[in-house]
């Protein structure tokens, strides 16, 4: 998404950008009003060449100090490390003054002193507490080598710092923070609420569109009761799924309704004639001995046999448009 789309979203979601940037803008109205502005005071300190003496011949005698050999930017920089190592700013802090200054020297020996505080005094002060040290700094230092007063570096302090400017530096810093976190939280929220928007819009037209289920799809037949005279046969096919249902396993099924079975004609002997009683044996004959082959005989129950149940009479089969009773 680049800046333009990011401008379309921010106008189509104006309801909910505007209201988050009149938030940010009071913010930075808020924070203008409450942070407090800088105050810079500039001070300078000029570095002054020893005395020219003249002798009696007319001669100027030489000067003897190191440092004006070395030159004046030599004796400022040696001065300037001594004024600005941090043991001097603890103690300016712990005076009541503030630690933000800057120290400079030009080509020619001049240094230039910059005050930061957060009151005109503050800075004023801070600005005279520097131009003192580097004073000290400049005399210190030439003292160390014993150098002849006359031959001295002296300074000359140009302005004191009295001159105080007012610097919205830091307020305008904490306003350009303020406002672009203001703006980054706008555009974040815009952005999830209209993904948010956009899916449930997205699911509420998915299921406006969906196909309503068919009239048979799902339908339950009810279980029960007597039906219609065209459904005999679907009552045969469910009673004979049933038998079947009962004859699997090593018992019977529970609940399975078993198909009433007419009972078995004894089959004739061999030598028999159709329709006339069968013979009877004499007493004293020998029967023989009958086994499970013998198809005379029904088989012995085993124990995986299958256990059909009689169907009670006091139910009735429809068939066919009448009532048959078993």
């Amino acid at each position: 998404m680049d800046l333009w789309d990011m401008t379309k979203l921010l106008f189509r979601r104006w309801r909910i950008s505007l209201p988050l940037l009149i938030i940010a803008l009071v913010l930075v109205g808020v924070a203008s009003q409450t942070v407090p502005p800088d105050y810079s005071a500039k001070a300078h300190i000029q570095l002054i060449p020893p005395p020219v003496v003249t002798g009696p011949d007319g001669r100027q005698k030489p000067i003897k100090n190191p440092w004006f050999d070395l030159g004046y930017a030599a004796l400022g920089n040696a001065a300037m490390i001594d004024v600005t190592r941090q043991s001097v700013l603890k103690q300016m802090v712990a005076d009541g003054l503030s630690d933000n200054v800057t120290v400079t020297v030009d080509r020619v020996p001049l240094f230039e002193i910059e005050a930061v505080g957060s009151s005109p005094e503050q800075a004023t002060a801070t600005a005279q507490r520097m131009l003192t040290l580097i004073k000290e700094a400049v005399a210190e230092r030439q003292a160390s080598l014993q150098v002849a007063e006359s031959d001295l570096i002296t300074t000359l302090a140009l302005d004191d710092g009295t001159e105080v400017e007012v610097q919205n530096s830091k307020l305008m810093r904490v306003m350009v923070v303020a406002l672009g976190a203001g703006l980054l939280l706008t555009a974040g929220v815009t952005i999830a609420a209209d993904a948010l928007l956009r899916r449930r819009a997205r699911r509420r037209a998915d299921a406006a569109t969906e196909p309503p289920p068919a009239a048979g799809e799902g339908a339950v037949r009810p279980a029960g009761g007597n039906s219609a005279p065209g459904s005999s046969a679907s009552f045969d096919g469910q009673l004979n799924q049933a038998g079947t249902a009962a004859r699997v396993g090593s018992g019977p099924a529970v609940g399975a309704v078993a198909p009433r079975v007419p009972p078995q004609q004894p089959q004739a002997a061999a030598g028999d004639r159709v329709g006339q009683p069968p013979r009877r044996e004499h007493p004293g004959a020998e029967r023989p001995l009958r086994t499970d082959a013998d198809p005379r005989r029904p088989a012995s129950a085993s124990a995986d046999a299958t256990v059909v149940l009689p169907v009670s009479h006091s139910n009735t089969w429809p068939r066919g448009g009448r009532t048959e009773r078993p």
